[in-house]
């Protein structure tokens, strides 16, 4: 556990803002497993790299920055292809991220709650849905209600904005390289929890966990609340 912040933030936390697929809802994994085997039987293998620079982007971005790097055009259908493996597989299989309900309640008696995904609306309308996430939630926003995704700080920026505080009144749950830019860009500390990358490659964030136990909590609570 990683942990940069000596002192409580000067103004105290008055919104958590969550991503969703890898930070409570384990689909990351689903994603790039789906991901990765459907490249490679179109002859496109996805290093190490390239999958730390392109998970957690959306859909389109994924698809269009992968081929890119492949010498090939964009193509809308190969996406929308993907993107239905990737849903059906989802439905099926997508569980709570372990510790993620406690933590929901944790903070649902302390602060405003928003959730903020590079994911559609009907991905999110199905992850909260099947894993009882709507009972937490003040605010839900997809990559249909703005319009730049993560990296871009906007979602977060949103949510914010729509409970009228300010960005270092929040603190943002990621677990990807991209959300932690998006977070830090919206100049929002961040905790990032390992479920889908190492701690090395997340040391931008504010604090790192390797889960959501009671150790954690406290952490937490001791650190931003």
């Amino acid at each position: 556990m990683q942990n940069k912040q000596n002192k409580k933030p000067a103004k105290p936390i008055k919104l958590a803002i969550f991503d969703m697929d890898g930070t409570i809802a384990d689909s990351e994994k689903i994603a790039q497993r789906v991901t990765i085997d459907f490249f490679k039987t179109k002859g496109i293998i996805i290093n190490k790299k390239e999958q730390k620079d392109v998970f957690g982007l959306n859909w389109k971005d994924l698809v269009r920055e992968i081929l890119k790097r492949n010498g090939m055009e964009y193509s809308q259908t190969l996406k929308d292809t993907l993107k239905e493996r990737y849903v059906r597989t989802m439905t099926k299989e997508v569980e709570v991220v372990p510790g993620a309900h406690d933590l929901l309640i944790f903070l649902k008696n302390r602060l405003k709650l928003a959730l903020a995904t590079n994911s559609r609306y009907r991905e999110v309308e199905i992850i909260c849905s099947k894993l009882d996430f709507n009972k937490f939630f003040d605010l839900k926003l997809a990559r249909d209600h703005v319009k730049n995704g993560k990296p871009d700080p906007e979602i977060y920026l949103k949510a914010a904005d729509n409970f009228n505080v300010k960005p270092d009144e929040c603190i943002v749950f990621e677990d990807s390289v991209v959300g932690i830019r998006a977070a830090k860009s919206a100049n929002m500390a961040c905790i990032a929890i390992t479920n889908t990358y190492p701690p090395k490659l997340l040391k931008a964030a504010d604090l790192i966990i390797e889960s959501y136990d009671e150790k954690s909590l406290k952490i937490i609570k001791d650190t931003f609340l």
